[in-house]
Order: C-alpha cells, then structure tokens, then sequence
C-alpha cells in the first residue's frame, strides 16, 4: 500500500484537484482528471450517499441514484451503495465540510467493501419546477492512495439555451423521439433530470 505513515487526514481538493493536468471548461461544467485515474485499475466504487445543505431525502435519493445508473452505463467498474450507518453517513459530510477524511475511515471503507476508489458529491443548486435547475460537484478519491482521481462541478440550468440544447440532444439518443411532450419530457420530472444532470457528469469520465 502507498500510504504514508503517520498522516491523520487527507486533504481532498475536489474541484481544482492535485493533478498535473488543466482543468476542462464548458459555460456549466469543470472537471478533472488525474494521471493517476488513467493508471488506475478500478474494478469496483463505493458511492456514497450525496449530501445536500437542505433536508430533502427525496432530491438526495433521486441524485444518488441517476449518478449510479450512469456510473454503472460506463461498463468501467462496479457501483456499489453503503450499508447505512452513522459512520458511513457522515463521510461524505465530513469530505465537503471538513476538507478532509480521516486515513482511518478510508481504510475502513476500502476493507469493508473491498472497493478501489470512493465517489461522493454534493448537490450545490436545485430548482424541482420549470426551469427545472440543478447543480451537483462530485469527486472519486483512491482508496490506494487517498488522492482525489476525478473531481466534476456542473450547474445546469434548463432556461439556459446551452442547456436546452443538450437536454434536446441527451432525449435523442436515450428516448423514444415520439415520446408525449418529447424532449421536454425531461424538463417534467426529478428523476428524468436528475438522470440528464448525471450523464453529462459521469461522461467526462470517458474523456
């Protein structure tokens, strides 16, 4: 293993991210990914729960799981979801509140669930009407060696014309085009945008 003795936390950097390559940009999405993600043999992720700053199970639940679905459409690893306990809850919290997760806890989830790197997020911006808006940041960090390997922050706004026009082009590929309401089909459900919102994420993985 290639951790360093006697270091109690791990400083996460999860939107600039330690890695020696630039940042991508489009007008609602940044992401990085490390040479070490390129390297790495991921086999299976653990996906914690998102967290959000508003106690709204519903939003949290239906985030989670559009970002499990579209983790797992990649084919690159197993997903897998946490057995909730308090321990487990608060990691996540601990992460994007604290800046940090303790060697220990990291060292727990990687022998609990025999996982190669962790995925853990934030939901930022959230609007559950017309404009349907909804921002999420989400990192990986290795379970080998603690750093942070892939890190997105994306703000989607639907009464934004670049968002529209992906949103039209996302319904294209994964819908029926003579689906009722057609593309604004996705503009009529949480779940639907939900799932739009994390296909846009998880695909900069395959970048």
């Amino acid at each position: 293993m290639k951790y360093i003795r006697n270091i109690f936390f791990i400083c996460l950097l999860a939107i600039t991210g330690c890695t020696s390559t630039p940042p991508h940009r489009s007008s609602n999405l940044n992401y990085n990914k490390s040479d070490e993600y390129e390297k790495m043999c991921i086999r299976r992720v653990l996906l914690l729960p998102f967290e959000y700053t508003v106690d709204r199970e519903a939003i949290i639940d239906e985030v989670t799981e559009a970002f499990a679905v579209e983790l797992r459409k990649t084919g690159n690893f197993e997903v897998v979801a946490p057995q909730e306990n308090n321990a487990t809850a608060t990691t996540g919290h601990e992460i994007w509140i604290r800046g940090s997760i303790t060697l220990n806890t990291l060292l727990t989830l990687r022998k609990k669930y025999e996982v190669d790197a962790i995925v853990f997020g934030n939901i930022t911006h959230y609007r559950p009407y017309e404009p349907m808006l909804l921002g999420v940041k989400v990192g990986m960090i290795s379970t080998d060696t603690g750093a942070v390997v892939w890190s997105a922050d994306g703000v989607f706004d639907s009464n934004e014309n670049e968002v529209a026009e992906l949103v039209k082009r996302y319904f294209e590929t994964t819908h029926q085009k003579s689906a009722l309401y057609g593309w604004k089909l996705i503009l009529l459900s949480l779940r639907r945008y939900s799932q739009f919102v994390a296909n846009q994420i998880t695909e900069t993985l395959q970048h």
